[in-house]
């Protein structure tokens, strides 16, 4: 008898796991296998420097949730800007449709349903050089999926491959004061709010964490 319920709960239990993975970040698409997306700032169709996720004359070639299986999903998102050194007239994140400005704000929440959901977010008429670094996080049922989105104006990329996190770094805080040492790209991400000196083997920089 105790074996016949061990049986049935994993019987049971497999379509759980399955139902899991029924969802994905696309990007061009192609599954974002290593959890990031890079974008350099590109003249748009007013002549301005702009970064897009989703360009506006083929939006569903860019940035996409998407049911693996052609089912609805339904969840929560939250994008939080964690690095901010250049100037844009216009941040914008959109969702399922629904788009929201960011000039003011850092961090905010969505909600979205459907089978294929434009995930667009958008930095028009960037006036200095600099980048972004931005998180999304996206939660179906209790199941989490995280990416990284970078723009980038006049700056080498630091997560051409987040997954790895080759570029290494030191962090010091505007006293000359160490805070990271030889940190990797996912440990910086883990910076408090504040104002930091960036120091790799290329070039050293300022950094904001808002």
């Amino acid at each position: 008898m105790k074996q016949f319920f061990i049986t049935l709960f994993m019987i049971l239990a497999t379509p759980l796991a399955v139902f899991a993975q029924n969802f994905e970040f696309q990007y061009q698409g192609k599954p974002l296998e290593n959890g990031a997306v890079s974008i350099e700032a590109a003249e748009d169709l007013f002549g301005d420097l702009s970064c897009e996720t989703n360009p506006a004359e083929a939006p569903e070639t860019g940035l996409m949730l998407v049911s693996k299986d052609g089912s609805t999903i339904s969840g929560t998102a939250h994008l939080a800007i964690l690095e901010h050194t250049f100037r844009a007239k216009s941040l914008q994140w959109c969702m399922g449709g629904a788009c929201s400005p960011m000039n003011s704000v850092t961090e905010l929440d969505k909600t979205f349903s459907g089978s294929k959901i434009q995930t667009q977010f958008d930095a028009y008429t960037i006036r200095k050089e600099g980048h972004l670094l931005a998180k999304l996080d996206v939660n179906v049922g209790g199941e989490e999926l995280s990416i990284y989105i970078e723009f980038l104006n006049g700056e080498p990329s630091s997560i051409e491959n987040i997954s790895n996190a080759s570029s290494r770094a030191d962090v010091y805080d505007l006293s000359g004061r160490p805070v990271m040492l030889n940190a990797d790209a996912i440990e910086r991400l883990q910076l408090k709010r504040g104002v930091y000196i960036v120091k790799d083997s290329k070039s050293a920089r300022k950094i904001i964490v808002k």
